[in-house]
């Protein structure tokens, strides 16, 4: 597909939704605005109708029932799924290719159906507005990378580095102790921030959320070359106490919650 090669502002986008990129023209690409109130299945229903319907009328008989499955398909993944907390979020469908995602939007969009190729210039748009973000969530012996596109979160690196637990008892070799503590915490936080340097290297993010203890944090900065320092762009409320899972959901809606405060000033 074309867009593939012009479209540089999706591609870490399609990293994270690879099957975007073998979809077909049997694909049903469905925008939806997220009622505000919280889910509510008949408003749904009420909304994808009025959607289809308009649409349908100017089908030939070979594309409707292609149509039809996929909504279906969508709307019963609605019904498991049960968005909330965004402001709108865009479907793709396509059964031949194993293809059913829905993808959390940070801005309202007004209804829209089509079947053929992914609609993304949409997307397109949204992600110019919202740049791709990198999050890194660390301690001073472990991080972890994620990178957040529009209302996607997928973690891309997890590092391990050197235990810095000193042994505390006391006497003449505590500052030593506390030294060696201190240089495995160094050389642990030099390792992610060559990590995360490497991923800013791509061109594909525009700036860099940090979470974790404050001197974490700090000597992470520290330890960042100018240019990727330069590019932090704030801090999130997270540690790395909670799962993979847990942490990249907690990241997504406390990007979203920000993406909104920053749309109303």
């Amino acid at each position: 597909m074309t867009w593939k090669h012009h479209v540089k502002s999706l591609s870490t986008l399609l990293k994270l939704e690879p099957q975007l990129a073998t979809a077909d023209e049997r694909t049903l690409t469905l925008y939806l605005p997220v009622r505000a109130e919280g889910f509510e299945a008949r408003h749904y229903d009420l909304l994808i109708e009025h959607v289809v319907d308009d649409y349908r009328r100017d089908l030939d008989e070979e594309v409707r029932p292609v149509l039809d499955a996929e909504v279906q398909r969508v709307h019963t993944h609605l019904n498991v799924v049960r968005p909330a907390g965004c402001p709108a979020l865009v479907a793709f469908s396509n059964a031949g290719r194993g293809l059913l995602s829905l993808i959390r939007l940070p801005e309202q969009v007004e209804p829209r159906v089509e079947v053929g190729p992914p609609l993304l210039t949409p997307l397109e748009l949204l992600v110019k507005h919202h740049p791709p973000t990198l999050v890194v969530v660390v301690d001073k012996k472990e991080a972890r990378i994620f990178a957040s596109v529009l209302g996607e979160v997928v973690e891309v690196d997890h590092l391990e580095g050197q235990d810095v637990k000193r042994n505390r008892a006391g006497g003449t070799s505590a500052p030593s102790n506390q030294r060696k503590a201190d240089n495995r915490a160094k050389a642990n936080l030099k390792q992610v921030a060559d990590a995360l340097d490497r991923e800013l290297a791509r061109g594909e993010f525009a700036g860099i959320l940090v979470a974790g203890p404050e001197e974490a944090r700090a000597q992470l900065i520290h330890e960042l070359p100018k240019s990727s320092a330069a590019m932090i762009a704030g801090t999130l409320k997270v540690t790395l106490d909670n799962t993979p899972g847990r942490l990249a959901a907690e990241i997504g809606e406390q990007v979203v919650r920000a993406g909104r405060v920053s749309s109303a000033t």
